[in-house]
């Protein structure tokens, strides 16, 4: 049964939070849509032509690793190097790549606990406390009559995560004024009329590396052509 990898995604991050991560690190899904549905997982240490192969042999179209295959930033993606062909490869069969990386190692009952078990060490403790991954606040203005829709649109892109609770959100009642331009379609009112709206401020959290792709969830399920929405550090 296919599954939207988003959902994918929170069922790994459950067990690895991302927050564990090491801020040099790069974690998460680093290759595919978080809203496309995908059909069969595989599991590997590095993200290779054989795992890929692998993967497309079964059916597997949502590759968990461990190293990241995109570890500094990309200045091109091409076919001209090993690593870009393999990305584009991937890319083109819709495959997506998710790593768990320092997250991985560091939880507990990850991959460190795992080597300190093996080698029988006792009386295991941190080096190091780990710090809370960054979060924006995000406000948005909606007409009422599509609140639910663009609430439930940023919460399954992932804002709203308070511990174990999601698609948490705050919302106030007020009322939007605006005078459409010429050149404008407006959603409400008319061009050249002064309109006022019934709107909620709808505000939310939303982790750093997931910002990007809430917005653009939001803006999707928005009505207006022209959103006002805020980001707070």
């Amino acid at each position: 049964m296919a599954v939207l990898c988003q959902t994918l995604m929170r069922i790994v991050e459950e067990l690895a939070p991302v927050r564990l991560a090491e801020q040099w690190d790069n974690v998460g899904l680093l290759v595919g849509d978080p809203q496309e549905r995908v059909n069969g997982v595989i599991v590997a240490l590095d993200f290779n032509h054989e795992v890929l192969e692998e993967a497309l042999e079964k059916g597997a179209d949502f590759i968990v690793v461990h190293h990241p295959p995109i570890f500094h930033p990309l200045k091109r993606l091409t076919a001209g190097g090993p690593e870009g062909k393999l990305l584009l490869q991937a890319i083109r069969q819709g495959v997506h790549v998710y790593a768990a990386h320092t997250n991985l190692d560091k939880v507990t009952g990850g991959v460190s606990d795992q080597l300190a078990e093996v080698l029988g060490l006792t009386a295991v403790e941190p080096l190091s406390s780990t710090v809370r991954e960054p979060h924006y606040k995000l406000v948005v203005f909606v007409p009422e009559t599509h609140e639910y829709q663009v609430r439930k649109a940023i919460g399954d892109a992932g804002a709203g995560f308070i511990g174990n609770y999601s698609h948490c959100t705050f919302r106030a009642p007020g009322t939007g004024t605006f005078l459409p331009q010429s050149g404008a379609n407006p959603f409400l009112g008319q061009v050249g009329e002064m309109e006022e709206a019934a709107e909620f401020r709808l505000e939310t959290i939303v982790p750093k590396r997931l910002l990007s792709a809430v917005i653009d969830a939001m803006l999707k399920a928005h009505p207006y052509e022209e959103v006002a929405y805020d980001v707070y550090p």
